[in-house]
């Protein structure tokens, strides 16, 4: 996309791609994450969500995004400001991503398909079935030569690749009244662990985030910092159940 990096080929700290320690729920606060927002001349929003890597600081990696020619780089504690800090529906220690969420398309619930275009590292398909378990919208997998089927559904492009050491996933989306337009997933094996867990927990956060839910604060979601757990939890599950009502109720 036009004025933005998304690879760094750079590392900003002493990144180690090792196993992560157990997080606490203060590092898998949203003041870990770092927040990217342009307005664009189309009237659309682009946000993007990053994850840093483990030894890497939020602080760290805006710095490094910033002189890699980044705008619209978010400092800490700017999100409420511009409106994409967690927002109801708010469950235990889950909450929604503000201003983000799909539309249904005619269908009862939205339809929204991960389009797989990861080696055979990233265990996409076990992270969907995941999701899919979850209330009030409905998530499936394609491989990506199999296309977007249209129709009302959308479709979340999912790519691997190396992405330097600042970061383990981003999640970009662009909206507009309140809806999600475009999502776009990128898991970094450069930092991420080769192992069914990591990228398992790595895949799950992202994908989450592309479901429209923010960051968790309890270890016992994968939307708390990647690596630790797998799964989502019933907050997750329940933040969703009432971010999509069935339609017309």
């Amino acid at each position: 996309m036009s004025g933005l990096v998304l690879a760094l080929s750079a590392p900003v700290g002493q990144a180690q791609p090792g196993t992560p320690t157990e997080p606490s729920s203060a590092r898998a606060s949203d003041d870990h994450a770092v927040y990217v927002v342009q307005q664009r001349a189309d009237g659309t929003t682009y946000t993007a969500v990053y994850d840093p890597a483990p030894g890497v600081t939020p602080d760290q990696l805006r710095t490094s995004l910033r002189r890699q020619g980044v705008r619209g780089v978010q400092d800490a504690g700017s999100k409420a400001d511009i409106g994409i800090l967690g927002c109801a529906p708010r469950v235990g220690t889950a909450s929604a991503w503000c201003g983000h969420k799909w539309d249904y398309g005619g269908f009862n619930d939205p339809q929204v398909y991960f389009l797989d275009h990861t080696g055979d590292t990233w265990p996409v398909t076990a992270a969907q079935v995941d999701w899919y378990q979850a209330p009030g919208i409905d998530a499936y997998y394609r491989w990506h030569t199999s296309g977007c089927p249209g129709g009302g559904r959308h479709c979340v492009h999912v790519y691997s690749g190396r992405y330097g050491t600042d970061w383990y996933g981003v999640t970009e989306a662009t909206s507009s009244n309140g809806y999600f337009g475009t999502v776009t997933v990128k898991l970094n094996e450069q930092v991420t662990p080769n192992t069914y867990a990591a990228r398992r927990s790595v895949a799950c956060h992202e994908m989450g985030h592309a479901l429209g839910l923010d960051h968790n604060g309890s270890t016992n979601s994968c939307l708390s910092v990647p690596e630790f757990p797998q799964h989502p939890s019933s907050d997750d599950f329940a933040v969703l159940n009432q971010l999509y009502p069935r339609a017309g109720t």
